[in-house]
């Protein structure tokens, strides 16, 4: 099936649309009975949406509904967890998990890129007129190189 198959044809999709607006304009017959249709009923909507009794009905079926679903889903759970099975809220839990460990697995990767850098930056050899000077020996023969000073380390880098 190629994917011009699958698409309608543009003349299809005009001609369609030009027949819901011919259907709906308040010019023909069909039209006029759309409007009417669509301002009743958009008169009972606005009653039904101010109505406490519909509101209280439809609140308490939204309750019921809720509430069953709940009890659906922890009996299911109960199930589960009966047949050594992993729940859902336990699989959601776990990914969870998963996500925080890899987050800080990737933190201490990236904290052990910094320690390997500044390791490298130590063992590199220093440049010959900034960090090693030179004395006599006290037999005055060659001078002892003077080792540079090495960088105190800070605290713990969390």
């Amino acid at each position: 099936m190629s994917a011009s198959d699958s698409r309608p044809s543009p003349g299809l999709l005009a001609r369609a649309l030009k027949k819901v607006g011919e259907l709906t304009s308040p010019e023909t017959r069909s039209g006029k009975v759309f409007s009417k249709a669509e301002q009743g009923l958009t008169q009972v909507a606005a009653r039904l949406a101010e109505s406490p009794t519909f509101l209280r009905v439809s609140g308490g079926l939204m309750r019921r509904g809720f509430t069953l679903q709940i009890r659906r889903t922890s009996l299911m759970e109960k199930t589960l967890h009966s047949l050594r099975v992993p729940t859902a809220t336990e699989v959601d839990s776990l990914r969870d998990q998963l996500r925080r460990m890899g987050d800080q697995v990737e933190a201490l990767g990236s904290q052990l890129e910094h320690v390997v850098e500044l390791l490298e930056r130590q063992e590199q050899p220093p440049a010959a007129s900034h960090s090693v000077s030179s004395t006599i020996s006290p037999s005055g023969a060659e001078p002892e190189p003077v080792p540079a000073p090495r960088r105190r380390r800070s605290g713990s880098a969390r």
